[in-house]
């Protein structure tokens, strides 16, 4: 985990000072290593910032802001084929003097511009400036894996990994947006794209932002989405090449996850989702995996012993630290700072807790989120099964209900 941030200000007030007090606002993020530029034009004035967790070449060749020819970008996430893409820029002949995805980045979009961001397999927030042209690209993963956060209001742009770089700025207008407030109260958390602030926003998953300085032009484009890709053509395949067809896509996206010049480990909780990342991790490596796992004094909370079980079977090496109520008061503390805006998913303090535990022990940690709505892993699935029971008359009509809802569109 990285931190980016940074401003363009058309009104030429912001000093470089403020990017410094910007960037070291995301120490957290990335205690390895930390850099920043600031630039004053005809038009505006710019900064970019950037903290490191160091993962991929942990040499001084990854250090960001990275610059090549008339490109300079700041980068938080991982790019998971970027040795492949890095071939193909060797091929194209250029060089690559790092280890590091963020050069293949900045590399592949002086060679195949805006398109490159179709060959990254990964998740990522980054933005990415040329100075000749003085244009401005600031993007987002598919899934909004990592966040990016933006603020526009009176000739003033920011964006960056958490809000709470924002409050660095002076000029950062920190006003409560009611509508976004009320978001709060009916989903426990503010939706994409709205902010707890005025003025400010989420960039989209698999979204862009375009900016041309000279114009002041502020646009957003869509390079991907969930839905072009649930309309494509169906797999004429049976139900046993399904499963095959699963189990490699599911062998290859958790092998890229290991690539990494640091200790990576799982969290393992004994459900479905993890006890599949763990599982296939495990049988397709020689060195024992690290999971992960916390439970509670209390046996009607503590589950445990199901990751126990998992471990067992699989052969990792297993770690288990049994929570306490002084454990979670601190934490509870600590939510504030963390989120930055109100978040109340109940799974909040167990994530930390568990982050806390294994950053004893290794630098990266893998977990298995969504592996229950894929695999039907809770109990509310299997009463979900009991629809099929009825009348394909009623099935069809409760299904085309769905067609009444807009996914792009959320209700207030």
């Amino acid at each position: 985990m990285c931190g980016i941030t940074g401003f363009i200000d058309y009104n030429k007030r912001t000093k470089d000072d403020v990017i410094i007090r910007m960037t070291n606002s995301l120490h957290h993020r990335g205690p390895d290593d930390n850099g920043t530029f600031f630039d004053q034009k005809d038009n505006y004035n710019i900064g970019l910032g950037q903290t490191r967790l160091s993962i991929l070449d942990l040499s001084p060749n990854g250090r960001q802001p990275m610059f090549f020819r008339k490109w300079i970008i700041i980068f938080n996430g991982e790019i998971y084929n970027f040795k492949e893409i890095g071939k193909q820029l060797i091929g194209a002949g250029y060089e690559l003097i790092s280890g590091s995805d963020t050069e293949v980045i900045l590399k592949a979009f002086d060679y195949w511009g805006i398109e490159a961001v179709h060959k990254f397999i990964g998740m990522f927030a980054f933005v990415i400036y040329h100075q000749e042209k003085e244009t401005i690209h600031i993007f987002r993963d598919r899934a909004g894996v990592k966040p990016l956060f933006y603020y526009y209001n009176n000739g003033l742009l920011l964006f960056g990994s958490e809000l709470k770089s924002f409050h660095q700025h002076p000029n950062f207008e920190k006003r409560i947006n009611q509508d976004n407030l009320a978001l709060f109260l009916q989903y426990n958390y503010v939706p994409t794209p709205y902010s707890i602030f005025d003025n400010t926003h989420k960039l989209d998953p698999g979204s862009y932002i375009k900016i041309e300085l000279k114009k002041q032009t502020f646009e957003i484009h869509k390079y991907w989405s969930i839905e072009s890709v649930y309309n494509q053509p169906k797999l004429n395949i049976s139900y046993s090449e399904a499963k095959e067809e699963l189990e490699q896509l599911l062998i290859n996206a958790f092998s890229y996850r290991m690539v990494s010049d640091v200790p990576v480990g799982m969290f393992l909780s004994g459900g479905y989702d993890s006890s599949a990342v763990a599982a296939i991790l495990q049988a397709n490596s020689k060195d024992r995996l690290k999971t992960f796992t916390i439970g509670y004094e209390e046996n009607e909370f503590d589950e445990s012993r199901y990751a126990k079980m998992v471990a067992n079977h699989i052969g990792s090496e297993h770690y288990l630290k049994i929570i306490r109520p002084n454990d979670v008061g601190a934490v509870l503390q600590k939510l504030p700072f963390i989120y930055d805006e109100p978040f109340a998913d109940n799974s909040v303090v167990p994530t930390i807790l568990v982050s806390q535990f294994a950053r004893e022990h290794v630098k990266v940690a893998l977990s298995g989120d969504a592996g229950d709505e894929i695999f039907a892993g809770y109990n509310k699935y299997d009463r979900s099964i009991s629809l099929t029971n009825l009348p394909n008359v009623v099935q069809s009509f409760l299904s085309g209900t769905m067609n009444l809802i807009n996914p792009e569109r959320i209700p207030v």
